[in-house]
């Protein structure tokens, strides 16, 4: 279905004998001309439709797909693109530069009759996720998974604050980090309500110095964040998840001292993130910064270091806040997000070098004021700023400094 020049290199290649024929609707030409100026080849105009009809055509599908099946024939390559890509897609198409088919993927969204499943379930972050989904998302359906399940600290009144929502929540004892384990925990969802949404909040600390870290702290650690997320990968990477979202750490972006086993293996979890975006399945990485509400990885936390955090510029965001992140965050596309509550004008009064990169086009916003310097921080940040304008028109000073922002 080419035309112009490609139609007469086609005929150029026939001899006596030789036949082409015209799918295409553009620059058709005359059968007797082309006769007459390639003496021998036929040139005929079809449509599959019409010329064959539907009952040919049937036979003609199920010969091919007999050979599909046998491998005698290979189907044309087919990339797919996210629809938020939807504007590079068609871009690349335009260009022709594709062989074969493209097509624009239409992300799933959660289905509030789907269940979603939390690691870290019955854990303090996982449950103001689980109460937050049931109230902001309308999820009826929960799977919370923890190490000790029902009998963890508060698991019993947490479900019966789920229930009294109307939700119904299904509370197990599981090891994420058995591979196993995970697999029986995605097959034993109901299917009248499938899985539609993960979300790994599960995590433990073991925190030293460099000199002092041993590779049976590194395993703990690796294995309760990072092998608990590839498990679940492997073990969902069939279904067409509405929401796949790694709880990441600060630490594994802007370094944490004592933390370098936890920033590694949060930072596994920001690679996998992009791994499954690249084979087209949902995903977000959200390297958080420190929450208000003390959990079982930060209620070892000293003043002392409470305040070393501060004086780095990093500030505790309340929970309804960080549950507003967690929203952008899934709303946002991109699929490794950092979010803080980063005081810039302390950032600002440490030397540049000495920060992060990802801070410290933060660090030079600190002198703007208002909606602006909230717009200007987001767009350094590698937002996309008329993203957030409505979103951060509404907040305070203090409150536009805790962007979500795009790595």
């Amino acid at each position: 279905s080419l035309a112009g020049p490609f139609v007469d290199a086609s005929l150029g290649l026939l001899g006596a004998g030789g036949r082409l024929l015209e799918m295409g609707k553009t620059d058709l030409r005359d059968p007797e001309r082309v006769a007459a100026e390639h003496p021998g080849v036929t040139y005929r105009v079809y449509d599959l439709i019409t010329d064959a009809g539907p009952d040919r055509i049937g036979r003609m599908l199920r010969e091919l797909g007999d050979l599909f099946n046998t491998g005698a024939l290979r189907p044309l390559p087919v990339r797919a693109w996210p629809l938020s890509r939807a504007r590079e897609a068609l871009r690349y198409l335009s260009q022709a530069r594709h062989t074969g088919k493209l097509v624009l993927d239409v992300p799933a969204a959660v289905d509030p009759e789907g269940t979603v499943l939390i690691t870290g379930g019955t854990g303090t972050l996982g449950a103001l996720v689980a109460e937050h989904l049931v109230r902001a998302w309308n999820v009826r359906h929960l799977l919370l998974v923890s190490r000790r399940g029902p009998d963890a600290p508060g698991a019993q009144d947490l479900a019966t604050r789920l229930t009294a929502r109307g939700a119904r929540v299904r509370i197990v004892a599981a090891d994420v980090t058995d591979a196993a384990a995970v697999a029986d925990l995605v097959a034993g969802v109901d299917p009248r309500h499938p899985l539609t949404g993960v979300i790994h909040a599960a995590g433990v600390v073991d925190d030293a110095v460099v000199t002092a870290q041993t590779p049976e702290r590194l395993a703990r650690v690796w294995a309760a964040k990072a092998t608990a997320a590839a498990h679940l990968h492997t073990a969902t990477a069939h279904l067409r998840l509405g929401a796949f979202v790694l709880f990441s750490s600060a630490a594994g972006v802007m370094g944490s001292p004592g933390q370098a086993n936890y920033a590694a293996a949060n930072a596994f979890c920001d690679a996998l993130a992009a791994h499954r975006r690249a084979l087209g399945l949902p995903a977000v990485s959200v390297a958080w910064g420190l929450w208000a509400e003390s959990s079982e990885m930060t209620g070892n936390l000293a003043e002392a270091d409470l305040a070393r955090m501060s004086r780095s510029g990093v500030t505790a965001m309340a929970g309804d806040h960080a549950l507003r992140l967690l929203d952008a965050a899934t709303e946002h596309g991109g699929h490794q997000l950092v979010a803080a509550d980063m005081n810039t004008r302390l950032l600002a009064a440490q030397p540049t070098e000495s920060l992060p990169s990802v801070l410290r086009a933060l660090a030079a916003t600190a002198t703007g004021t208002g909606g602006t310097a909230a717009r200007r921080t987001a767009a350094a940040a590698g937002a996309r700023p008329d993203d957030w304008a409505d979103r951060l028109a509404g907040l305070s000073a203090a409150e536009q400094h805790r962007a979500v922002l795009r790595l």
